[in-house]
Parts: structure tokens; sequence; C-alpha cells
């Protein structure tokens, strides 16, 4: 700039383009977002500006958001909510925006003080990330400001009994929030508010309209919920296939989630027609996994399925049979080079063959089953060696982090091992206390900031 070199002389763009405009009619289009395509071209979510307004509108209203709100939301831009319930539902309201680097349990205090320091006004991130608040935050006054009006989950159903023990222990009002890339947000709401549903449920829907398939619901009162209503997108980018596969032949969007509806009206979610995992309020396609580790020489097959996790809802593992000889460690760093971090499968477990049904595809639930049953067997059951504490617990390091145990030391830290992320910290703790028999204080392991951490932990609970 300062030698007024032009950014288009210097990639060799031409002189003279369109010029960009923002959309004036409510149904010109007013952003792309795409999801998921690592290995294969993304999709591009069509989002008009009567689409964008409809939600922004409806979430200004509900939760009270005005040019006083100073907005807390750390969750990635690239992610629906983090883009829309953050620097979006702020502009509109003539507030602000707060972010703080991003969250992890080894900094879950700094993360949360600033909601006080900042003095937020609604904080919104993930169940997962209540869950971990709920299990590691060592003090009830985060929220305590009268500025501080609303505690808000979004991108999956928060489980009843955590909810109701945030509350307790917060009092503050919790929010949850259903919707989709397609919804711009969110469409159903639960929460302590006359027109949302209950604690529990995805709630009911607000400013647009949610059914079961008329066509295709049981005899027990489930189906795949519907939608329709002015938040509900117009279809996807140059993907006209999908767009009619998306939408019902009167015009209501196939959300690909089942569904039944309780007697106040609430929608309680019973399962998915998609095979996709949602791993803390990331949809992940297995598919996409799959297609990367059977590119390794050593896989012959691979299935990726969600299996439950207490924390994050679902988490993707990866079941393989092995052509050639690889070690976890191995695939695991593979994968790390091919996929984006929160789509690296959290196990890879090798099989002696995939279940599969008479026309060839994989029996999910047996495979399930097989998968279980081998991290289950997988579980360190050694008795401790106390003799060399470092190494013990350098050596567990190493096979939760699926890395080389010599690649490890006390000073190691999860901006210097890859795959120490706020899930494997938590697993780590787990398989440290199964080796030692011993309990690590929820406030010391969300102090683990590095290895020399962890062993002066499990000094601690060895006296």
């Amino acid at each position: 700039m300062s030698e007024g070199v032009r950014l288009a002389d210097l990639l060799e763009l031409p002189q003279e383009g369109r010029n960009p405009r923002l959309p004036d009619a409510p149904d010109e289009l007013a952003y792309l977002l795409f999801t998921s395509g690592t290995t294969q071209a993304p999709t591009g979510v069509k989002i008009s500006r009567r689409n964008l307004l409809a939600n922004v509108n409806t979430l200004r209203r509900l939760f009270g958001c005005d040019r006083h709100s100073r907005i807390f939301n750390d969750m990635v831009l690239a992610h629906a909510d983090g883009m829309i319930q953050g620097p979006i539902l702020a502009l509109a309201s003539g507030g602000a925006v707060i972010r703080s680097g991003g969250f992890s349990v080894p900094g879950l205090e700094t993360w949360l003080n600033r909601v006080r320091q900042e003095h937020a006004s609604h904080v919104i991130t993930v169940p997962t990330v209540w869950s971990m608040i709920d299990r590691f935050a060592q003090h009830d006054d985060y929220f305590d400001a009268p500025e501080c009006r609303c505690l808000m989950s979004v991108a999956a159903r928060l489980d009843t009994a955590l909810w109701s023990r945030l509350e307790g222990r917060f009092r503050r009002p919790l929010f949850n929030q259903y919707g989709l890339t397609e919804t711009v947000a969110s469409a159903l709401y639960a929460g302590p508010h006359s027109e949302m549903g209950a604690a529990g449920t995805i709630g009911r829907p607000i400013d647009c309209a949610a059914r079961l398939d008329p066509d295709a619901t049981d005899h027990e009162g489930v189906g795949e919920l519907q939608l329709r209503g002015d938040n509900v997108f117009p279809g996807y980018w140059h993907d006209d296939k999908r767009t009619r596969d998306t939408f019902a032949p009167d015009g209501w969007m196939r959300t690909g989630d089942l569904a039944r509806i309780l007697p106040d009206g609430s929608f309680a979610i019973a399962g998915r027609l998609k095979t996709v995992v949602m791993c803390g309020g990331f949809l992940i396609r297995p598919d996409e996994i799959d297609e990367v580790m059977a590119g390794h020489p050593a896989v012959g097959q691979a299935v990726t399925l969600a299996m439950p996790d207490d924390t994050f809802d679902e988490i993707a593992v990866t079941a393989i049979v092995l052509d050639g000889s690889a070690t976890e460690a191995e695939l695991a760093a593979y994968a790390r080079e091919r996929l984006e971090a929160l789509k690296v499968p959290k196990h890879i477990v090798a099989l002696a063959h995939i279940p599969r049904g008479i026309s060839g595809k994989p029996n999910l639930e047996a495979l399930r089953a097989e998968v279980a049953a081998a991290l289950r067997a997988d579980v360190i059951h050694a008795e401790p060696e106390t003799g060399d504490l470092v190494k013990e617990v350098i050596d567990v390091a190493g096979s939760v982090f699926r890395v080389d145990p010599s690649i490890l030391g006390l000073a190691s830290t999860p901006d210097s091992v890859t795959g120490w992320d706020s899930f494997s910290q938590i697993a780590l703790v787990f398989a440290v206390e199964e080796r030692f028999g011993i309990r690590v204080p929820a406030s010391r392991t969300a102090a683990i900031r590095s290895l020399a951490d962890l062993i002066d932990a499990v000094r601690a609970g060895l006296r």
C-alpha cells in the first residue's frame, strides 16, 4: 500500500469487473454458506435477504437484542450459529459481539471470566461447551452481573438434567434452539418464554411452521420433522437435484431428523434419518472420513459411525479392516493431514471384518456393537509401575493422543502436541484415573496445561 502497488496488478486480475452490491429485493441472495466438503465439492446453502431478516428479527424479538446488547459468542464463524448469532445479530441490533479466542478446557476460567469483564448480556455456545462448564468450572458467579440476561444453547438438543443443573447453579434463564444452516440459524425454541417449548425438547416453532411427515409417521407418532417459513432457504447453489430431494412436493423442507410431538406442542427428537454425526453441535459426514481413511495404503475398508458420548453427544469412530500394517497413531496422523481437526475420528478401531447385510451395505447396529466391545477391551488395565511415574503417564498420553510417546515430555502442551484438544484432555484424565486407580478433581482437570501438570495431579492422587 505504501508503495502504491495494486493487489489486482500483482495477481494479474482484470482491470474492470462487476461492482458488488448488497441485495435490494427480498428474494435476492444475501450470502452462501458452504457445508462440509473436505473431500469433495462443498455444498453452498443459499440464504436470501428475506430468510436472513426473518430469522434475525425473530432472534432480536425473543431475546431482547438492542443497541445495549453485548453478545458473547466464541463459536467459529464458519458455523451458522457463530456467524448469525454473533456478528450479524450484533450488527442488526446495533450492539456488540464479544469473542475470546476459542474455547478450551485449560483456558476455561479465563474464558468464563471474560463474560463479566466484558459486561456480556447474552452468552451463546453449544451443549458440549455447557457440559464442560458444568463439569469443570470452579465458581458459580460468572453470570451474576445484572446486565447478563440469558444463557443460550444452540446447534443441538440440551440434555434435560444438564439444563436443570445449569439454571440452578448459575441462576440465569437458559434457552435451547434448534435449527439448520438451511434455516439461517434457528427455527424451534425451548425455554422459559411463553412462546417456547419445554426444557429438554427442541421446543416449538416460532415465526415459522413445523410438522411431522404426513405420509410417513409411524404408529408411535414418530416421523420426519419438516419446516416451512420465511427463514427456510430456497435451495442449494448449483445443485438442483439436492434441492428437489430436500423439499416435499408441497414445499415443506425435510430436515432428516425424526421427531414426535408432545402434548404441550413441543417437538422431541427421536433419531435421525441421516447418518451424520452430531459432535458437539457440528455435523460430520461419515463418508468424508471414510474416503480419506480408505486412501491409506494399509486400509482395505473403512466405515465411520456415530458413537454416544456423555460430553459431545456423539463422536465419530472409524472401523477399519487392514490390508497391511499400521498403528492407530499412524492412521490418526494420516487423517489429521487430510481432514479438518473436528472431523478426525476420535477412535480408529481395527476389526477382522465389517458386518454387512445381504445387500452388502454395512450393518450399522452390528458394527456399533463390535466397535463398543473393542473400545471397552482397549481400556488401559495395567497396574501402575510407580517406579517410573513420568514414563507411565507419558505412555498413557501417547496412547490417548495417538502419537509416539518419544516426542512427548514434561513441557508438552496442547499447543505443541497434535491431537491434544478438549476432548482428548478429558480422555487423558479418564485414562490416568483408570491406570492409577485415582480421581482427579474437576478443578484440577481444567487447570492442566502441560504433561507436567498432569503428573503433579497423579502424584497428588496417589498420596
